[in-house]
């Protein structure tokens, strides 16, 4: 995996304090030029990083008042992933959905039997394993490069998987939060998965692109927003 930005090392950092309670929801976030001179780098690499903070949702800009805080994510993030790479997994989960969401409504066109037999299978495997209490990473990984595989178009799945970063690292981290989670929570990983089977088993492509577009929403949520914990 590359180096961190300097953006994304801010990111981190400003994560780190929200997580902390320095900076509570409601709390204002210290000017840009504070910023700058807290962190040692340039106002440009501050902009980006509060950019980024408002996109994935954690903080909102409020004309004439400053940057204010807006959730915390899961109290157990620092101890699955290093901070100054979460910005790059959720600017991931943005390729994934723009990606998967078309993946799974041409699986849904063009898998054959056999293609969906290894959806079905890879379902199957991982929800047993989910049952069981295990989350393994590259079960999840297996589940999405079946339904890449079944368009027919090897692309999609080079498109998912890189020297930068890949299915496993982000799943690594997806599924750490959702075993530390209740088992309400697992459960429904498992049926967000069941409807994008069902909507590729029955040819639906709509009802496919949709059913990933949700779960990789739903995906994103789970990490940057603590309050879905039980």
């Amino acid at each position: 995996m590359r180096p961190s930005s300097y953006a994304d090392q801010v990111y981190g950092h400003v994560l780190q304090d929200i997580l902390k309670g320095v900076f509570p929801p409601g709390s204002r976030l210290p000017s840009e030029s504070d910023l700058s001179d807290r962190f040692g780098v340039s106002r440009p690499v501050i902009r980006d990083a509060l950019a980024r903070l408002r996109l994935d949702g954690l903080v909102e800009a409020r004309r004439g008042s400053g940057t204010y805080v807006l959730t915390t994510p899961s109290r157990s993030l620092p101890d699955l992933a290093d901070l100054t790479d979460i910005s790059r997994f959720l600017r991931y989960q943005e390729l994934r959905f723009c990606v998967e969401g078309n993946a799974a409504a041409l699986a849904a066109e063009r898998r054959t039997d056999k293609a969906l037999g290894d959806i079905i299978e890879a379902h199957e495997q991982f929800s047993s394993q989910v049952a069981r209490g295990l989350f393994l990473p590259e079960s999840d990984r297996r589940f999405h490069l079946s339904i890449a595989e079944a368009t027919g178009n090897e692309f999609f799945s080079m498109a998912l998987e890189g020297p930068n970063v890949s299915l496993s690292s982000f799943m690594n981290v997806s599924l750490s939060l959702t075993r530390s989670g209740s088992p309400a929570r697992a459960r429904k990983v498992i049926c967000e998965h069941a409807d994008i089977v069902e909507a590729i088993r029955n040819k639906d492509p709509i009802w496919a692109r949709v059913a990933m577009e949700s779960h990789i929403l739903q995906a994103r949520r789970r990490m940057t927003n603590g309050d879905l914990d039980p």
